[in-house]
This record gives structure tokens, C-alpha cells and sequence, in this order.
């Protein structure tokens, strides 16, 4: 009955203790994400700095960094959250398991004394010949087997769940040790976060003295997307729905959150969709995609096989490159050379243009669009982690 208690307490607990384990897992590859992203942005907060425009920069930056240390630190906390669990859960088990060795060994002793008070084999020899008969007598003397062999089992129980107590043990152990490495990690964070809230204060203080210009840098902005986003709409209007590949289609729908970077390094500075502007108070930035400030090679490049729908020019965000890809679109902006024309077929990672350079807010910056007919989509969400 207690082995059977005990097993059950296992089969019940054990899928738990295997999600936590993925949970783990899971967390700790998101992390390496978040902190190569922190790594990155440093590397560019940190270059010289001249004017407002590398001031205005440098604030899209920050911004990031501080995002992504604020998802690192809700990391760690998760992280202490499933540690914390693992060693209930362990903890758990360790009780049930004592418990369990506390009545095997009871049980043992009552065993033992019972043999040895049956001990002797004319104890055994007139136990099997006081039978009348030879089928109780056989009978007998498979009770006794039987007897010795519960025994020996007993005593192989005790020992596995004594071994598998000072496995679990050890293991809360290491796990609270693990559990005291992410609680300092999380204050070296927050410190980290404070620091990066205080430059992005200064920044802010800076960059309000600037309020026309910022003002007249969003409104170029603005009618730059929207130039852009008329054009995508115009294409999707003169390409006919049943003309498009259906085949396709599914294959892009297949890689939401696997599709390779349209740069070869780079950090998102401007992520999709509405949210404040980091200076200019009541003021609503919208993106139609994202904007990847590149760390090296300033080559953009196909994220998925597809064909070049077209190529325009958009002031303010120089040459756009429209690939589709079944009802997909991905778009590629701020472009000065362009590698590909109007029906090319290409292929994922095919060289497609050269990144704009020149000092401006887009120097180093490719703007990225995904479309499902359409719809925009957040392109954050479709590129691999």
C-alpha cells in the first residue's frame, strides 16, 4: 500500500515537474535573446555623440535598452517564481518519501522479528510436515517463498526511497543556490535600470528645447509612411486575388517567429504599432512596421523566397523594395542601393539593397513592413529569437 501510495504521488507530480523543467528552459533561451539585444544597444549608445539628431538617437535606444531590461528582470523574477516551485514540489516529495520510509520501516522491524522468532529450519521442516497433505504442504511452502521474498522487497524499497530522498535533497539544494544567483542578478539589473533611466531623463531635458524641430522631424516621418503605405495599398488593389499563389501562402504563414532578419546584426529602435513619443508630450508615434538599427554589414536582405513586386522611391525613406510572397508582403525601406528590379524571383537571404548611411534620424536604420493582404502585421512577431 505505501509503495503504491508513493508511486502515485509521483505519477501525479512528475508531469508538473516536467513542465517546470521546459518552463526553465524556456526562460533562460529567452534570456540569452534579451541580454545579446542589451549587449548590442550599449555597444551603440555608447558612440560619440555631436549633435541632436545623435542625441534623438540615442534616446530611441535607450528606450529599447530599458524595455529590454525591464522583460530581463521579469525574467529573472519568473525564473525565481519556477525555482521556488521546483523546490515545493521536491520539497513535497521528500515529505511523502519520509513518511513512506517511516512505515517501511516499521514494517521492516515487525518482519525481521517475526523471522527471528520463526527462525531454525525445524521450525521451517515441522511448519511444511505438520501439513496433512502434500498439496497443503506445497502450498505452505510457497507462502513461505512468498514471505521471504516481501521481505527482501521491503527492505530494496526502504533503501530506493532513502536514495531517492538524498537525491532530492541535494537537488533543493542546488536549486536554492540557483534561486540566490538570479535574486543578485536581478538587483545588478535594477541598478543597471536605474542608470538608464537617469540618461534617459537627461536626454528628454536636452531634447525639449528642441520641441519645432522634433515637431517638423515627426511630420516628415509621417507623410513618409504614409507615401509608403498608399503604395502598398495601390499594389495589393492592382494585383488580382486569384492570381495569388496559394502554395506560398502557407509555406510564409508557417514561419511566424522563424523567418531570418532582413539585416545581418542589428537592434529595433522604433517597434510596430502606436506609442508615445519619447519627448513631445500628448503625442502618438504610429508605425506601420519596425525600424532595426543595423550593428554591421548596412546590406539588407530577404527574409523568404518570394518575387520583387516593385521598387519606389519614398522622400524620407529613400528606396522601398515590396517582395511578395503568396498574400504576403514584406517591405524593405530606407534603401540608397537597390540590387533587385520588379518581377525578380529571390531567394531567403538574397542580398536586396544597401542601407542609407547619411546623417539623418534613418541613418542605419532599415524600415521593415509585413502585410497579409491587407492587414499589417508585426514584423517582431514573425522574425526568429
Amino acid at each position: 500500500m505505501t509503495k503504491f501510495i508513493g508511486s502515485l504521488i509521483f505519477f501525479f507530480l512528475l508531469p508538473l515537474f516536467i513542465s517546470h523543467s521546459q518552463n526553465l528552459d524556456k526562460l533562460r533561451e529567452e534570456r540569452e535573446v534579451l541580454l545579446q539585444e542589451i549587449s548590442n544597444t550599449s555597444s551603440l549608445i555608447e558612440e560619440k555623440k555631436e549633435n541632436r539628431l545623435d542625441n534623438l538617437r540615442e534616446l530611441n535606444l535607450i528606450e529599447r535598452e530599458i524595455s529590454a531590461r525591464e522583460k530581463l528582470i521579469t525574467n529573472f523574477q519568473d525564473e525565481i517564481s519556477q525555482l521556488d516551485n521546483h523546490i515545493e514540489v521536491n520539497q513535497m516529495l521528500v515529505n511523502d518519501l519520509e513518511k513512506d520510509i517511516l512505515e517501511l520501516k516499521a514494517e521492516y522491524a515487525r518482519l525481521i522479528r517475526d523471522s527471528y522468532q520463526q527462525k531454525g529450519n525445524l521450525n521451517y521442516l515441522m511448519f511444511l510436515f505438520s501439513s496433512e497433505d502434500f498439496s497443503e504442504g506445497y502450498l505452505r511452502y510457497r507462502l513461505f517463498k512468498e514471505y521471504s521474498r516481501y521481505r527482501q522487497k521491503q527492505g530494496e524499497l526502504l533503501i530506493e526511497n532513502q536514495a531517492k530522498v538524498s537525491a532530492l535533497l541535494r537537488e533543493i539544494q542546488q536549486q536554492k543556490s540557483e534561486k540566490e544567483d538570479v535574486l543578485a542578478s536581478v538587483e545588478s539589473e535594477l541598478n543597471r535600470l536605474k542608470n538608464n533611466q537617469n540618461r534617459k531623463s537627461k536626454l528628454v531635458k536636452r531634447l525639449r528645447t528642441e520641441q519645432q524641430w522634433l515637431q517638423q522631424s515627426l511630420k516628415e516621418k509621417e507623410r513618409a509612411a504614409s507615401q509608403l503605405e498608399n503604395k502598398i495599398r495601390e499594389l495589393i488593389a492592382s494585383q488580382k486575388k486569384e492570381n495569388i499563389n496559394v502554395a506560398e501562402s502557407g509555406e510564409f504563414s508557417d514561419l511566424m517567429g522563424k523567418l531570418s532578419w532582413p539585416v545581418n546584426q542589428g537592434v529595433i529602435v522604433n517597434s510596430f504599432g502606436e506609442h508615445r513619443h519619447p519627448v513631445l508630450k500628448n503625442v502618438t508615434i504610429k508605425n506601420n512596421g519596425i525600424d532595426i538599427r543595423v550593428t554591421g554589414s548596412s546590406e539588407a536582405f530577404s527574409v523568404h523566397n518570394g518575387t520583387v513586386s516593385t521598387v519606389v522611391a519614398i522622400p524620407g525613406l529613400n528606396k522601398a523594395v515590396i517582395v511578395r510572397h503568396g498574400k504576403f508582403l514584406t517591405v524593405y525601406g530606407n534603401l540608397v542601393d537597390v540590387f533587385v528590379s520588379k518581377g525578380d524571383i529571390v531567394g531567403a537571404g538574397q542580398k536586396i539593397g544597401r542601407i542609407f548611411k547619411e546623417n539623418s534620424e534613418m541613418k542605419e536604420v532599415l524600415h521593415f513592413e509585413i502585410w497579409e493582404e491587407s492587414t499589417k502585421l508585426d514584423p517582431e512577431q514573425w522574425l526568429l529569437r
